[in-house]
């Protein structure tokens, strides 16, 4: 028998649901362990913090009954219904009742059969969750105007974590408004939406480029953004101070793709550009895409700027990172010709030294001796301007510090 509540709503009662959450594609065991779990959900125990159900099939009934035990509830925190055939009709029937519940921090979709009305029906719940951390609705087909809506029930909250992967995703414009800023956004997951390609990235960009971006993990695989959509993203990097995790397989990238992540990661047109290259990005995945002979010394120069990066820890000392890039790209010849070449960059061995002046240029000869050879002491004479002097060498400090201290004084910058 069911029982009334003052509220208006029905519950099931103990035989109810026992007979309402059972599905017939689960062992006897597991039914049982769901049925329990449900039924303390149901009375609100304390020590029922978390929640899964996967392959699971209820009724309609089911899901708003399960939605109205999970709205009086306090307690959970953690919600996973995983490939449960929650249809666009369920999701309604659900979030009914589970709207109203305000303390879920973490909410697992994955792999359900709802579309944009189910997204509808999500929402109320998106709005009034402000303790959601973590959401993934990734493999469920919620297209444009499901996303529409998932960015209008999020906003400008809390979510630190949300996984879009698989989702039929196109269009991305909804990024770019003011009220869908998810300023506290680190984890995005966007892989498998191949709609996305690089029209997609000019919204995602304004993201990335956004003042106080959060963003610590990005996952961009599979999207056919080729190369102009990496110009893109790489563009919006440039001042990003948070983001330090990239994946970007499979997107058919090439020369200029890698060539703008590359300048990314250590612009040799000057020392200054070298020094200000962003220096937070510590790994980039590049699977699966154009392979060639050239696209291999890309790669090789791009893995080499993001050890150096790795190399000082999880907390970016900007002024190291940068020293190392000026020391390794240019004051070493070989690797100035071949970054200048692979970037496009003329006159390679004498821009970098084009501000040096005749009181530093015993310092400059003392660390490129030191760090390079007299093949790289040749060059860099060849690029200094004839008509400066041979300076005194500056007494105290070792000659290799006597340059940067130069390099500061004449670039401000290290």
């Amino acid at each position: 028998m069911r029982r009334r509540r003052q509220d208006n709503e029905y519950e099931f009662s103990d035989d109810e649901d026992r007979e309402a959450f059972t599905s017939a594609s689960r062992n006897e065991a597991t039914r049982q362990l769901n049925t329990y779990k449900i039924s303390r959900v149901k009375r609100n125990h304390r020590d029922e913090k978390y929640l899964s159900l996967a392959n699971e099939v209820f009724s309609y009934l089911a899901w708003q009954k399960l939605g109205y035990y999970i709205a009086r509830n306090d307690q959970l925190e953690c919600l996973s219904l995983r490939r449960c055939n929650l249809s666009d009709e369920n999701m309604s029937a659900f979030f009914h009742g589970a709207a109203r519940n305000k303390q879920i921090k973490v909410l697992t979709l994955y792999g359900n059969s709802f579309g944009a009305d189910g997204m509808k029906s999500l929402m109320p719940f998106l709005q009034h969750s402000h303790n959601l951390t973590s959401l993934n609705v990734s493999g469920n087909n919620i297209e444009t105007d499901g996303f529409w809506w998932l960015l209008q029930g999020l906003g400008n909250g809390c979510i630190e974590k949300l996984n879009l992967r698989h989702c039929g995703l196109s269009n991305m414009s909804m990024l770019e408004k003011q009220h869908c800023s998810l300023p506290n956004l680190q984890v995005l997951y966007l892989s498998d939406n191949s709609n996305i390609g690089a029209d997609g990235c000019s919204s995602i960009a304004s993201l990335l480029r956004r003042s106080g971006s959060k963003m610590k993990k990005f996952y961009l695989n599979r999207c056919n953004i080729g190369d102009e959509g990496v110009q893109l993203i790489a563009e919006s990097l440039v001042n990003n101070k948070s983001l330090c995790y990239l994946e970007l397989e499979t997107n058919n990238i090439g020369k200029r793709g890698l060539t703008a992540l590359l300048k990314l990661l250590n612009n040799v047109e000057t020392i200054q550009a070298t020094y200000n290259s962003n220096h937070v990005l510590k790994w980039i995945s590049l699977k699966e895409n154009l392979s060639s002979h050239q696209t291999i010394n890309y790669t090789h120069y791009i893995e080499s700027a993001l050890k150096l990066n790795q190399q000082f820890g999880d907390g970016v000392d900007y002024h190291r990172v940068g020293r190392a890039k000026v020391i390794q790209s240019q004051l070493q010849s070989q690797n100035r010709f071949i970054l200048s070449s692979l970037l496009g960059v003329d006159d390679y061995y004498m821009r970098p030294f084009s501000t040096v002046t005749s009181d530093i240029v015993s310092d400059y000869l003392a660390l490129v001796g030191r760090e390079s050879g007299f093949s790289d002491l040749y060059r860099l004479i060849l690029g200094m301007n004839s008509e400066l002097g041979f300076g005194h060498l500056r007494n105290g400090k070792g000659r290799e510090e006597h340059l940067i201290d130069a390099l500061a004084d004449e670039t401000r910058c290290i």
